[in-house]
């Protein structure tokens, strides 16, 4: 019995020391940190606009019917152009970050987060938060993240522009 646990330690021993230089996706925390912090900015009054993207940008809400890359035909990307009479720069977000995982490489990550919604109409009306699920994946170039792709979708509901 005492030869077993010796054995069993051992091996496990060999196994520690052998996979304590493997390190797996998502373990890079500087790295994790600098998108978090550009993930807070996005929540800012106005971030939205703001927020470092690729030239070829995929996004996909549920307030269009199909995915687009941005800029479509020579027009700016702008939260705004996703609901006709939205007042530009009335979207308020907070995003909750459930995960971040950031490749071996470095430059890319994945990102999935709980996000909650609300906006207002030119009309007055003022369209109530919803949650939504986020996955946007980040590219670093140089040594800036960018956004690469963003899909969001309400949860529970289909949302459809007025």
């Amino acid at each position: 019995m005492n030869r077993q646990i010796v054995i069993v330690s051992l091996v496990t021993l060999a196994l520690v020391v052998t996979s304590s230089g493997v390190r797996g996706a998502g373990t890079n925390a500087p790295e994790e940190a600098a998108i978090r912090k550009l993930i807070a900015a996005y929540d800012e009054p106005g971030g939205n606009a703001k927020a470092p993207r690729l030239p070829d940008y995929i996004f996909w809400s549920g307030a269009f019917k199909r995915p687009f890359v941005a800029p479509e035909k020579g027009v700016p990307f702008t939260g705004a152009r996703s609901v006709p009479n939205r007042v530009p720069v009335s979207q308020k977000a907070k995003t909750e970050v459930i995960r971040i995982v950031v490749a071996d490489s470095r430059d890319l990550a994945y990102e999935y987060s709980k996000s909650t919604l609300e906006f207002d109409l030119k009309t007055g009306q003022h369209v109530n938060s919803f949650d939504a699920g986020v996955l946007r994946v980040w590219q670093k170039q140089g040594a800036d993240w960018k956004i690469a792709a963003t899909f969001m979708r309400p949860y529970d509901r289909e949302f459809v522009a007025p």
